[in-house]
């Protein structure tokens, strides 16, 4: 496989990455952690940026409302991780580019999501902190709560915002799944399902692992999903696991500060992307569970990682943050 980079931007501490497509339009949208803008680059038009917002940043997580080019984020998640002012604004397009609102103060919140209710009549929400509280940036004695409501897209707002009866270190995974979600941290791994007709919130743990972040894909081609996660906050290990979290392999620790990581078909067949941060801050395509890798990229250091399609051909996004870089990447299968 073979992966040329067809597009590169400067973008100072690129973080938080998304496909943003609804009818004609389609934008790929990145932002940074730091107070440095968000930029949309138009995909119909050889990438052709547009400011989203020029000097707030500070966001983790981008979520698309479905049905629309509009999208929350969160904003002020600094520094580092003694994030107290952190906010979730929404980004409405307005034919040329986009109108912030806030939607509220979320203190410490690291991951959110939006999931639609079972009865279609509007929006859970998730969101994850990492912290309660602190008093500097590694005091981790005050543990993250899971906070679960409803978002409103009407009044922009979260209401019945109620944390769990739970409490989760150093949370930095989060991964939607098909009715459900993955949430990580120090714990493990946990499995939250949203209420239905007959049952609150559920909250089960998977793994006691301590986890950073999991993707799923097919990677071994035995019909069932493999995991896989960075072990370890950061962690410098990647773990292969098979759907019930019995071990296929783990890495030496050898990723250090380990953070991108995708999982999904590409051409006739699944593979995982990861990327680290520190070291050698390489990209690589994961092709088996033993954890063979295929270089695509080194000295990058990718915070985030996505694929999409276009016409055709299947592309990599890449947040190279080390690099301040945001990439585009062809991937010729």
């Amino acid at each position: 496989m073979k992966f040329d980079k067809i597009f590169k931007d400067d973008l100072d501490h690129c973080y938080a990455i998304m496909r943003l497509q609804h009818d004609d339009k389609d934008y790929i949208v990145v932002a940074s952690e730091e107070k440095k803008p968000c930029y949309a680059y138009d995909l119909n038009n050889d990438f052709a940026r547009t400011t989203v917002w020029p000097d707030v940043g500070g966001t983790m997580t981008m979520v698309q409302i479905p049905g629309t080019l509009n999208f929350l984020a969160t904003q002020r998640f600094y520094p580092g991780f003694n994030s107290a002012a952190c906010r979730i604004v929404k980004e409405t397009f307005n034919g040329t580019d986009w109108d912030q609102t806030i939607v509220g103060d979320f203190p410490y919140v690291h991951r959110f999501d939006i999931l639609p209710k079972y009865d279609g009549s509007g929006y859970w929400y998730v969101g994850c902190s990492i912290a309660n509280s602190k008093k500097d940036t590694d005091d981790w004695t005050d543990p993250g709560k899971v906070w679960v409501g409803e978002y409103n897209d009407a009044t922009e707002t979260v209401d019945d915002l109620h944390a769990l009866d739970f409490r989760l270190t150093k949370n930095h995974g989060y991964k939607r799944m098909d009715g459900y979600s993955l949430i990580t941290g120090v714990q493990g791994i946990f499995k939250l399902v949203p209420p239905t007709a007959d049952k609150d919130w559920q909250l089960t743990q998977l793994s006691d692992v301590e986890t950073s972040d999991i993707f799923s894909a097919d990677i071994n081609q035995d019909g069932e999903e493999e995991y896989l996660t960075i072990e370890g906050f950061h962690g410098p290990y990647l773990r292969v696991s098979d759907h019930n979290f019995n071990t296929i392999s783990r890495s030496e620790a050898d990723t250090p500060f380990g953070h991108a990581i995708w999982g999904g078909k590409l051409g006739d067949r699944d593979y995982f992307i990861f990327g680290w941060r520190a070291g050698k801050q390489n990209l690589e395509l994961i092709t088996s569970d033993k954890l063979d890798a295929q270089l695509i990229d080194e000295k990058m250091g990718p915070s985030n990682v996505t694929v999409y399609n276009k016409n055709g051909q299947t592309y990599l996004l890449s947040a190279n943050r080390e690099a301040n870089q945001v990439a585009v990447y062809a991937i010729n299968l």
